[in-house]
C-alpha cells in the first residue's frame, strides 16, 4: 500500500512538473484535445460501429463538430483573458526591474490577476517611496557631514596655541582666563578629535558645562545654570552636540540686557521608553508665531540642524519641539529614545 501510494505521488509530481514546463498556450491545447476532441472522436466510431453510415451518424458527427467550435472558441477566449494580462504583468515587470518605478500595470479587472496586480502595483509603490526616504536621508547626511567638514581646523595647532595661552594666563595668575581657555580646550577637544556620532548624556553635560564657562567670561554674571540631571541616565547614549546650539541660543538671546540674572535649566528625564532633554530659560522669549521675532539660532542653522540629525537617526516622533512667550522664556525639548552602548 505504501508503495502505491508513493507512486501515485510520484506520477502526480511528474504531471504537474510536466504541464508547468510548458507555456500556457500549449496547455491549453492539450486540454483541449484531451477533454474535448478526444471524447468526442471516440463518441463517432462508437456510433459508426453500432450504426453505420446512416442519418443518425450523420447528425452526431455534425453535433461533434459543433461542439468542438464550441469548446475551441471557449478555450480561445480563455486563453486570451488570461495570457493578455499575464504578459502585460510580465512586461511591466520587467520595465520594472530595468529601473522604470514609475510604470504600473493598473489591471482594471475584477478577478484574481487582477487582485495579483494590484498588489504589485501597491510593493513598487511602496519600494519607490522607500528608495526616495532613502537618496533624501542620504542627501542630508552628506549635507551634515560636509557642513561638519566646513568648521574642521587643524586640532593639534589650536590645542598647541590653546595651552600656551593657558599657561600665559597661569604665569599672570588670571584665573578666570585660565580656567576659560581649559573650558575651550576641553570642548574642542571632545568635539574635534573624538569622531564618534553618539556619546554620553554625561559627556554631553559636560560638553555644555564647558561651553557655559567660556560665555560667563564674556556675558560675566548676565545668567545662571541650573542642572537637573539624572544619574541614572547619565550613561545612555544621545548624537553628539544637539544641546549646544540650544544654549547657545539662550546665553545669546534670551538675557535681557539690563543686569538681571538669567535663569537657565538644563533637564534629563525619563518617558517610558524615550529620553526628553530640555533647554528652558526664564528669559525674554518671542512669538512663536511671529517669524520676525524668531532668534535665529532656532529658526536657523541650529535649530533646523538639530531636528534634522534627530530625524535622521531616529524615527518621526522623535525630534526637537519649541515653546516660547514673550517675557517668559523659551523651552527646548528634545525627544529622543533611550540609547544604552547594546544599541550602537
Amino acid at each position: 500500500m505504501p508503495t502505491e501510494n508513493n507512486d501515485f505521488h510520484l506520477f502526480t509530481e511528474f504531471t504537474l512538473v510536466g504541464l508547468r514546463n510548458l507555456k500556457l498556450r500549449n496547455r491549453l491545447i492539450i486540454s483541449y484535445f484531451i477533454s474535448t476532441v478526444i471524447p468526442l472522436f471516440f463518441i463517432y466510431l462508437y456510433a459508426y460501429m453500432l450504426y453505420g453510415s446512416t442519418e443518425m451518424t450523420g447528425q452526431i458527427l455534425v453535433l461533434s463538430l459543433l461542439m468542438m467550435g464550441i469548446a475551441l472558441t471557449m478555450t480561445l477566449y480563455t486563453y486570451t483573458s488570461i495570457s493578455h494580462p499575464i504578459d502585460h504583468m510580465v512586461r511591466t515587470c520587467q520595465a520594472i526591474s530595468e529601473g522604470d518605478m514609475d510604470i504600473r500595470i493598473q489591471d482594471n479587472g475584477n478577478d484574481e490577476l487582477a487582485y495579483l496586480s494590484d498588489n504589485i502595483d501597491g510593493m513598487v509603490t511602496q519600494i519607490q517611496l522607500l528608495l526616495e526616504q532613502r537618496q533624501s536621508g542620504e542627501a542630508k547626511k552628506r549635507e551634515l557631514e560636509l557642513r561638519m567638514l566646513q568648521y574642521q581646523i587643524n586640532p593639534h595647532f589650536l590645542f598647541n596655541t590653546l595651552n600656551t595661552l593657558r599657561l600665559v594666563a597661569q604665569m599672570n595668575q588670571d584665573k578666570i582666563v585660565s580656567e576659560g581657555i581649559r573650558s575651550l580646550s576641553e570642548l574642542l577637544k571632545n568635539t574635534l578629535i573624538n569622531d564618534h556620532e553618539f556619546i554620553t548624556i554625561q559627556e554631553e553635560i559636560d560638553n555644555l558645562k564647558h561651553y557655559f564657562s567660556i560665555q560667563a567670561i564674556r556675558y560675566a554674571g548676565s545668567f545662571h545654570v541650573n542642572y537637573h540631571i539624572s544619574e541614572e541616565l547619565s550613561g545612555y547614549y544621545l548624537p553628539k552636540l544637539i544641546l549646544q546650539p540650544l544654549a547657545e541660543n539662550s546665553v545669546l538671546h534670551g538675557s535681557f540686557n539690563d543686569g538681571t540674572i538669567m535663569e537657565i535649566y538644563i533637564t534629563c528625564r525619563r518617558d517610558g521608553e524615550d529620553i526628553l532633554l530640555e533647554v528652558c530659560d526664564e528669559g525674554k522669549g518671542f512669538d512663536v508665531n511671529d517669524k520676525k521675532t524668531v532668534p535665529k539660532g532656532l529658526g536657523g542653522i541650529g535649530g533646523r540642524n538639530v531636528n534634522d540629525r534627530i530625524h535622521l537617526y531616529f524615527s518621526d516622533p522623535y525630534g526637537l519641539t519649541i515653546t516660547s512667550s514673550p517675557g517668559k522664556g523659551t523651552c527646548c525639548r528634545i525627544k529622543i529614545p533611550a540609547i544604552t552602548s547594546k544599541n550602537l
